[in-house]
């Protein structure tokens, strides 16, 4: 379904076009892609997690990619909703201690994602990544 009409300007997404980005949002992240990724996040970008948050793009991919690198294995998309501002992934995290079932919801601006809340049980990862490094998922 879309929700744009003629009168709402050209920066509200349709509804496929959301889905889309929080589909490739998870593929970046398959492929380890940070150029899409720094194309695809606002400069204001925040991510909030059961690790806690941090603010803007370049400290986020700053301090997630080398760890992410280190505990996901494999992620798997199982379903994608979307509206015109917002979307949902469902996907599986693949990491040396197991699967850790996932859910990333995505507030998109603009055609670019402003802000991801992600759900996970932390306790595979945890196994995974040193205190320290658990620290640094949070900048708040």
């Amino acid at each position: 379904m879309n929700h744009e009409s003629p009168n709402d300007g050209d920066h509200r997404m349709t509804d496929q076009a959301s889905a889309a980005l929080a589909r490739g949002w998870i593929e970046a992240w398959i492929r380890m892609d940070i150029d899409w990724l720094r194309r695809r996040l606002t400069p204001d970008f925040v991510h909030v997690s059961p690790f806690g948050r941090l603010e803007g793009r370049e400290a986020y991919l700053d301090v997630v990619e080398p760890l992410a690198r280190k505990s996901v294995q494999e992620l798997r998309v199982k379903g994608v909703i979307g509206r015109s501002d917002q979307a949902a992934v469902h996907f599986e995290n693949r990491t040396p201690e197991g699967v850790v079932d996932s859910c990333d919801w995505l507030f998109v601006e603009d055609g670019r994602i402003k802000k991801v809340r992600s759900f996970y049980d932390t306790s595979r990862i945890r196994k995974v990544l040193s205190e320290s490094e658990q620290n640094m998922l949070d900048s708040s």
